[in-house]
């Protein structure tokens, strides 16, 4: 078993046995006319996440060929929950993001056409930082073949890096960074972005937030910046962590 964060092998098989009972009896309410839109948004919600967990487990107790199919089956319900009018239920600039990666990462041509297209925003009271907020669409315009603008990347620098809050500081201003080396070509500033992310990222697993979570157990943020390297101009990513599993993109 890969050692992440504070999980054991115990807990994991938790999710191998648990998951597909619930995956099994919620799929079929997605499209059935008959159920209320209640009973679908959380259809939505629990599948996006069971499909999730049962990849992170599998992941971490190295069944590694049982991941990347759960997160592809994960993305359009990913999408469901995270930009969906009426089922859609994440509704902050940071807990949007693990749907986001994982429909950017794992969905198919159609997904990404939808999520070109759509209308996206959320009210200010729901933006945990304009920072966090504006980095969401950065990430949506350059991940479906839309660069975004200089003034756009300007501002969200400066938003970054006067910001108090550390999270903004040591993760989202790399990942921003990341953009930016994106846009102008920069592969030293692109890498040593995503080391900073990743270190951020291991500190909470370790010490942190994700120290007792599944989500902690990868950096989707990161190993997005690592696909758009990848498809954008190249690039192979060397940085060595167990939080970016570098496989699910090649």
């Amino acid at each position: 078993m890969l050692k992440l964060n504070k999980l054991t092998a115990e807990d994991l098989t938790y999710y191998l046995s648990s998951n597909p009972n619930g995956i099994r009896n919620w799929s079929p309410v997605i499209d059935d006319p008959n159920e209320p839109i209640e009973e679908k948004q959380q259809a939505a919600f629990h599948l996006t996440s069971w499909y999730v967990e049962l990849a992170y487990a599998n992941y971490a107790l190295e069944k590694y060929s049982e991941v990347k199919p759960n997160l592809i089956k994960a993305a359009p319900f990913a999408f469901l929950r995270g930009f969906d009018k009426k089922l859609g239920t994440h509704s902050t600039d940071w807990s949007i993001q693990d749907d986001l990666n994982t429909c950017l990462l794992f969905g198919d041509a159609s997904l990404l056409t939808h999520i070109k297209t759509m209308d996206w925003s959320l009210p200010e009271e729901e933006w945990m930082h304009p920072a966090i907020y504006q980095y969401d669409h950065l990430l949506i315009h350059i991940a479906t073949g839309r660069m975004p603008t200089e003034q756009a990347l300007t501002q969200a620098l400066a938003d970054a890096r006067s910001a108090k809050n550390k999270d903004v500081l040591q993760f989202f201003l790399p990942l921003i960074e990341a953009i930016n080396a994106l846009v102008t070509g920069d592969q030293t500033q692109w890498q040593t972005s995503i080391d900073k992310a990743i270190a951020w990222h291991t500190d909470e697993c370790k010490f942190g937030d994700y120290k007792d979570m599944l989500d902690g157990f990868m950096c989707l943020n990161a190993l997005t910046m690592v696909k758009l390297g990848k498809d954008l101009h190249g690039w192979s990513c060397t940085t060595d962590s167990l939080y970016l599993p570098l496989f699910l993109i090649d």
